[in-house]
Formats: C-alpha cells, sequence, structure tokens
C-alpha cells in the first residue's frame, strides 16, 4: 500500500528507516529541526580534501563534509568569504531541502568564538516555500526565523 499523502516534506532517508508503521511526513518545527540537525552533522564532519579542490571538484559522498580551514584568519575578509563559499557549497550538495543558499560570515568581539554565521536560505514544502535563516555557532546550530 502506497504511503499516504500528507503536507509537508519527506523526512530523510535514515529517518524513515527508522520510523515505525506509519510514514514520517515532517513539517513545521519538526521539519525546521530535522533540517538543523542534518546541517549540525554536516558543519560538524571534515571533508578529506582541500578548500580549492572542494570548491572545484564535485561533492561525492565520500566528501561529505566541509573543508578544514584551520589555516583561514578571522581577521581576512577573503578568508571568510572563502569559508562562507566552502560552507555554502556543502549545504547546497548535501542538505537537498534547502534552496538559495546564503552563508554571511561576521567579526565578533569574542575571543571564544571570534565569528558568527548566518545561513539564509528557502525551504520547500510540497510547492510552497518558505525562508528560514540558521544561526551558526561552532557546533550550534539555530534556528533564528520563518519568512
Amino acid at each position: 500500500m502506497p504511503p499516504r499523502e500528507l503536507y509537508g516534506q519527506r523526512a530523510p532517508l535514515f529517518e524513515r528507516l527508522s520510523a515505525r508503521d506509519t510514514p514520517l511526513v515532517l513539517d513545521g518545527p519538526a521539519l525546521a529541526d530535522s533540517i538543523r540537525e542534518a546541517l549540525v552533522r554536516l558543519l560538524g564532519s571534515r571533508a578529506d580534501r582541500s578548500v580549492d579542490s572542494y570548491l572545484v571538484g564535485p561533492r561525492l559522498v565520500t566528501s561529505y563534509g566541509v573543508p578544514g580551514t584551520v589555516d583561514f584568519t578571522a581577521v581576512s575578509l577573503s578568508d571568510r568569504q572563502m569559508m562562507a563559499r566552502c560552507l555554502e557549497a556543502a549545504v547546497a550538495s548535501y542538505e537537498p531541502r534547502l534552496s538559495d543558499v546564503s552563508i554571511a560570515i561576521e567579526p565578533t568581539r569574542d575571543r571564544l568564538r571570534p565569528l558568527e554565521a548566518r545561513l539564509t536560505a528557502t525551504v520547500t514544502l510540497m510547492g510552497y516555500q518558505r525562508a528560514v535563516v540558521f544561526l551558526l555557532n561552532g557546533r550550534n546550530v539555530t534556528l533564528a526565523g520563518e519568512g
């Protein structure tokens, strides 16, 4: 028997596989939380490629994550822009529920967290689109707002 159609976005594969007998379809807060968890996993994983090869080469399952940026500095505008491009490429490649992904990285006065990042994107729900903003702070990803 085919799963019945409900309003919302189908859950990612691993969430569907771990579900009980009823099909899992996410909408509203559950969808936002699912995307947030996927972003935490993605941004917490390191791709085994240099930044340059990551940006020009194809992103495959074996290159899941983001390249290491330890050689970049928080005070350099060009380094922050390169970091943002890497994050945008990763999110665009590995989080298909988000489109029109844009990430801005700005310096802060906090010595422990010298940068803050803001991810703006569009979530598509069965033809309906909604703008979302996530704040990226180290291992923390927070939904800041919905449009």
